[in-house]
């Protein structure tokens, strides 16, 4: 199992509107791995946004979100959206069986970590997608992942005058972090370019995506297409997967 950036430190996820057989699926699936631990089920975004305030309150934040994009009532991409507002350093994975692509593109854009189908999920693939959701990659077919990036960088509302600006307040070092994560490269690969710890790199990950407000590094990297740092931003590196559906990290 992967997870390098909290080997020791039990992930805390927090799971919203399910259905009750997909919900008991997904709890037998986390309890495999003795580093999760569901800490909640609750039936909307506003539960959520409460319950994720509360387990911070307490010195246990929640990590990682699992949602569909529709559950009754609850809207997941919106739902995806409150909860980067208020807790960007949480992650979220959207669950679903719907292959619309304007719900990806609403996902990426609301800061999804993830958007995985039901129908293609594995357990390794779900448990695997959650670490990498905490380490700030991204969890999708990379046909549909590449679709999105091309409609939201077509579709920007701001200008290339206005991307500029934005990545003009970042230092030189962050820029060159921001090039690398648009050309796809993970944090190890960005390290050993820049001949820098990953611990320092995570951290200039961490600020460029503050600085440009993006809602993740998948965000990130479309702001540097937009700002002409990077051409269309690669979809990072494709592990290998058996029997599994072409995945982006």
């Amino acid at each position: 199992m992967v997870g390098t950036q909290r080997e020791s430190e039990t992930l805390r996820v927090l799971l919203i509107a399910f259905s009750p057989v997909i919900r008991e699926g997904l709890q037998a699936i986390l309890a495999k791995d003795e580093r999760i631990r569901v800490i909640g089920d609750v039936p909307d975004e506003h539960q959520a946004l409460l319950h994720i305030k509360r387990a911070s309150d307490r010195g246990q934040p929640v990590h990682v979100v699992l949602t569909e994009t529709r559950s009754g009532k609850m809207d997941g991409v919106q739902a995806t959206k409150l909860i980067k507002q208020e807790f960007p350093e949480v992650a979220v994975l959207v669950l679903t069986n719907n292959l619309n692509d304007s719900y990806v593109i609403d996902a990426i854009d609301a800061g999804a970590g993830g958007y995985i189908f039901l129908k293609d999920m594995s357990p390794d693939l779900l448990l695997q997608s959650i670490h990498r959701a905490v380490e700030g990659g991204m969890q999708m077919k990379s046909e549909l992942l590449r679709t999105a990036v091309d409609n939201l960088i077509q579709n920007s509302r701001k200008t290339l005058a206005e991307r500029t600006a934005e990545v003009a307040h970042l230092t030189e070092r962050e820029v060159d972090v921001l090039r690398l994560m648009g050309n796809g490269d993970s944090n190890k690969t960005i390290a050993d370019t820049l001949k820098i710890t990953l611990d320092t790199t995570k951290k200039h990950v961490r600020n460029v995506i503050d600085k440009l407000q993006a809602h993740s590094r998948t965000h990130a990297a479309i702001i540097a297409a937009q700002a002409g740092i990077v051409g269309n931003p690669v979809t990072p590196y494709i592990p290998e997967f058996q029997s599994e559906p072409e995945l982006v990290t």
